[in-house]
């Protein structure tokens, strides 16, 4: 895919609103003239204060929702005050112009599995409903299996309830769903007789955790780095993962120990993420 022409569009849009979720979570509403390109689930867009040099750079967001009105386009973020790009961000109101370029990387893949299990910690649920938007129209079952460290911190639960997705909450201070681990939670749900696919977006360790439980059920797995970035575009080769990239997929799907495969590369989050097979990666 990092050969593939792509449709980006770079440009300037205006704040729709910009509403506090909790303690530091905000989601944030951006309308965009005219139309974007295609968007898949997992995509990103890229976010950056205007007319300013403090900070410079922009930083990737996971694309929540966009939606067509008219001649513009809608698109929504979910995201954590975590930095001063973050924090100057959660400063802005309605109607402040905010730069943009978007879609950027590679979503999720089309799957025909009938239960879609989507993992997700922190602030990870968000590139899952787009996903879920999708599928759960068919004749595949979605569940969300949500971590967080306490029920304030999860955000967007009705979201997918609305669509019908079957969520299962877990909490590290056990004030709502399942006490521990969210990855715990993917057996629990998990059917044998159903063809499953596993999608996660979390802290890497929640990452490698439920690689682990997938590679143990012999179940495909994907999963969305959280990785930094600084231009999104692939020219900076600041985001860069290392991957398995030979063609023996038996001893691949065996081991997530880097040093039992000699073909180790490096690839660009940006571009060839950040969505990976969660077999590919060194963990």
């Amino acid at each position: 895919m990092s050969g593939t022409q792509r449709q980006i569009r770079h440009g300037s849009g205006i704040i729709e609103n910009n509403v506090q979720l909790t303690e530091q979570t905000f989601r944030l509403t951006l309308t965009i003239e005219g139309t974007l390109p295609t968007i898949n689930a997992g995509q990103f867009v890229m976010l950056r204060l205007p007319n300013r040099t403090d900070p410079l750079l922009g930083r990737p967001f996971a694309i929540y929702r966009v939606s067509e009105n008219g001649w513009e386009t809608v698109l929504e973020v979910i995201y954590l005050t975590v930095g001063k790009m973050t924090e100057r961000l959660a400063e802005c109101r309605s109607g402040d112009p905010l730069d943009f370029w978007t879609p950027l990387g590679n979503g999720f893949s089309p799957t025909k599995a009938k239960h879609l299990i989507m993992v997700a910690g922190g602030i990870g649920q968000t590139p899952f409903l787009m996903f879920a938007e999708k599928y759960c129209h068919t004749d595949s079952r979605c569940t969300l299996l949500y971590g967080t460290r306490n029920i304030d911190r999860a955000v967007g639960v009705e979201d997918f309830r609305n669509l019908g997705v079957d969520v299962h909450l877990a909490t590290d201070d056990g004030s709502a769903g399942y006490h521990g681990s969210v990855t715990d939670l993917i057996s629990k749900v998990y059917q044998p007789e159903e063809s499953t696919q596993i999608l996660c977006c979390g802290p890497r360790p929640m990452l490698h955790s439920a690689f682990r439980i997938a590679r143990q059920l012999h179940l495909p797995c994907e999963v969305s780095l959280e990785t930094s970035m600084s231009c999104g575009l692939g020219i900076c080769f600041g985001c860069v993962v290392q991957c398995r990239c030979g063609k023996d997929d038996e001893n691949v799907s065996k081991t997530d120990n880097k040093t039992d495969h000699e073909n180790i590369d490096y690839r660009r989050t940006c571009l060839d993420g950040p969505v990976f097979d969660a077999y590919r990666l060194c963990w």
